[in-house]
């Protein structure tokens, strides 16, 4: 059974099983109580926040809140009893309110739910999965990285750190011309391409042209439409500007055409020069990229 199993199957029965046979806590496993179902104390919160760093930077794992652990022979702590958290629906409310607020960046499918004990009493369990996202730092108070080892959660050392963020999926975009002609008509359209494994959201496209080379204001269709936002510039050296936010988005392995360079005419027996186009690419999660597209004239005649 794995841990989405055992958060959705378990019940108050297996928590009286894991108090009787004194289950230990483990890699996967969080046994904890509270001071008061408002989550005011500071250590609580804590401890919400280390156990949402800790286990989304590992394998994943569940806490069961309002279940005592004490310290064996072995010196691993095991469940010995229940004490009930009360008001239940109260803590919930304020885990549900504190969960985006203990961990940055925010641990995506943490889920919470009451095991009832009384009329308003119970025990609560949160669902924390394995993310792909991180690493992840535990806020309130904390501001450290956390991993979950054997039954407790460790301090990141500096070079897990740099292991998980180079393992993070990021994308990584390039600038891709694309070549169209009409008769003696050339459009040269302008298309960013995903080659990371991440999706590169809020993606970002500067650059400039040579003449006799110019910027094609009909856009990639003739009809002035352009595949991103034209945004303003204040006279910098890459005079052509087009972005979005963060709800765009280029997945792994997509192209995305944006705009257009054109040259009019150009006979092929008086060829001029190459097309050059300084640029910068960026977007969320991506270092900025700067660079010279360039484009040999004998492709484009």
């Amino acid at each position: 059974m794995n841990i989405q199993e055992l958060y959705d199957q378990v019940t108050l029965g297996h928590i009286q099983e894991f108090i009787a046979e004194s289950q230990e806590e483990n890699i996967y496993l969080d046994f904890k109580t509270i001071t008061n179902a408002n989550l005011t104390n500071g250590a609580d919160k804590k401890n919400l926040s280390k156990a949402l760093s800790g286990f989304s930077n590992s394998s994943g794992g569940l806490v069961i809140w309002g279940v005592d652990a004490r310290k064996n022979a072995k010196g691993i702590d095991c469940a010995t009893e229940i004490k009930e958290i009360v008001p239940c629906q109260q803590f919930i409310a304020r885990l549900n309110e504190f969960t985006g607020m203990a961990v940055s960046p925010l641990v995506e499918g943490v889920t919470h739910k009451v095991i009832p004990t009384s009329e308003e009493g119970g025990i609560v369990i949160s669902y924390i999965p394995e993310s792909l996202s991180g690493p992840h730092m535990a806020k309130m108070g904390e501001d450290r990285y956390y991993k979950r080892s054997g039954d407790s959660f460790y301090r990141m050392e500096h070079f897990d750190i740099e292991d998980m963020f180079g393992r993070r999926k990021k994308p990584k975009l390039s600038l891709v011309p694309i070549i169209k002609t009409r008769g003696q008509q050339f459009n040269i359209i302008l298309s960013i391409k995903n080659l990371g494994r991440g999706s590169a959201k809020a993606p970002y496209l500067a650059f400039d042209v040579n003449r006799p080379y110019i910027f094609n204001q009909y856009g990639i269709d003739g009809n002035m439409n352009h595949g991103m936002k034209r945004l303003k510039h204040a006279g910098r050296e890459l005079p052509f500007r087009f972005g979005e936010d963060n709800t765009f988005v280029i997945h792994p392995g997509i192209s995305h055409d944006v705009t257009a360079v054109h040259m009019g005419l150009v006979s092929k027996n008086d060829p001029d020069r190459d097309l050059e186009i300084p640029y910068i690419l960026a977007a969320e999660d991506m270092q900025m990229e700067e660079g010279v597209l360039i484009v040999p004239l004998a492709e484009i005649i």
